[in-house]
């Protein structure tokens, strides 16, 4: 990354493949990351069945980047027109935006608890950020506005919706800087996001497909 010019180095393959050839890991490899819950953490949250788990800023990471954020209104706008046949339960920092109509654990839930969460939740619904990785590692399906800073094959997985905005200056990896207002965010619609949610809600809950790279 390049602090001075508010730039990331985009790889030029899956993020989970670029880290595997550097440790030196060669061969076909699932593009997916793991973390285990134990059955009594999972057990713990299970009053979050059926529920969608929503994070509405990644702004209070150690590197926040505003070219990965969709808009909190916007995000205010799904849980609005899915109140009448869905639950949410609100995940992140306790700096996130607040939605309403939500059960709100911003701040209130350490990495194991959120991990238990997102294993019981109907679906994850948020950025491009530590979430995504973590509904993946524990099986949780998503959707994901990806705008145009990065596009989801650098960094999404395929089981998922990944809303991308191909524009032409997308991908971007530009970390806060833009010349055109963010047009690719823009461009994501709340109708949008709820349509995904629909079609995913449609699918099996599991198993979630599983991509697979050769380095």
């Amino acid at each position: 990354m390049d602090l001075a010019r508010d730039l990331g180095v985009q790889p030029s393959r899956h993020i989970i493949a670029e880290l595997c050839l550097r440790a030196g890991v060669t061969g076909t490899i699932a593009v997916r990351p793991y973390f285990f819950p134990t059955e009594a953490e999972k057990a713990q949250a299970a009053w979050a069945g059926g529920v969608i788990a929503i994070q509405s800023s990644g702004l209070a990471s150690k590197y926040p980047m505003r070219n990965k954020q969709w808009f909190a209104e916007r995000f205010q706008e799904v849980v609005d027109g899915l109140k009448k046949e869905c639950k949410f339960v609100q995940l992140g920092s306790p700096s996130d935006p607040p939605l309403d109509g939500v059960v709100d654990l911003r701040g209130k839930t350490g990495l194991r608890e959120t991990a238990a969460v997102l294993a019981n939740c109907r679906l994850y619904l948020g950025n491009v950020g530590f979430l995504m990785h973590l509904a993946r590692a524990v099986e949780c399906p998503a959707v994901i506005i990806y705008g145009g800073r990065e596009a989801p094959w650098q960094s999404g997985y395929t089981c998922n919706a990944n809303l991308y905005s191909a524009e032409p200056c997308a991908p971007c990896w530009f970390w806060n800087k833009c010349d055109f207002n963010r047009i690719c965010m823009d461009k994501i619609s709340a109708n949008q996001v709820i349509g995904a949610i629909h079609d995913m809600r449609a699918r099996p809950r599991n198993p979630l497909a599983v991509d697979s790279y050769t380095i």
